[in-house]
């Protein structure tokens, strides 16, 4: 099992060794962190870090920004590796499938508990966060995990793809 994990990270690291990778990698997770630290602050007054985090506590608001890095890094690496899948294979894969639900996982969960999700409001039920046990935590962690497995999984098909080839 570690070795595949193993063989997974260093599929990573080779794709985002290349430049065009590296690139598509740093501008979807600086952009995916902007829409979601936007989608976080949409609801509250005067878009204020500052009130979100009286509103929040400082402990949720540091825990809540770093879920949300997370959550782009791991898309930024995503949207590199399906790029280099669609480029090399030049046909879509499953495993876009644990990508699309991981971000729309993070969407969901992008927003004030008391406030409301901007998103969950289009569905009229603006303060669905507030009702869940941890505030929407639980949402952002569900999409983490779901990246890890999509990029896994995407990466996965590269190491196979070399092995059946040789």
């Amino acid at each position: 099992m570690f070795k595949k994990i193993k063989e997974a990270t260093g599929m990573i690291w080779e794709v985002l060794s290349r430049g065009n990778y590296l690139l598509i990698f740093l501008i979807t997770s600086v952009l995916g962190f902007y829409v979601l630290y936007k989608l976080t602050l949409a609801t509250i007054a005067e878009h204020s870090l500052k009130i979100f985090v009286i509103m929040s506590g400082l402990n949720y608001t540091f825990f809540n920004l770093v879920v949300l890095g997370i959550i782009s890094l791991l898309f930024g690496i995503f949207m590199s590796l399906f790029v280099y899948k669609v480029i090399l294979m030049r046909t879509l894969s499953k495993t876009g499938f644990f990508g699309t639900i991981g971000l729309a996982a993070g969407l969901f969960s992008a927003g004030c508990p008391t406030c409301g999700s901007v998103l969950f409001a289009l569905f009229g039920m603006p303060l669905a966060l507030f009702y869940l046990p941890f505030k929407g935590m639980e949402l952002k962690v569900l999409s983490v995990v779901f990246l890890l497995f999509s990029n896994y999984f995407l990466a996965r098909s590269f190491v196979e793809c070399k092995v059946k080839n040789n």
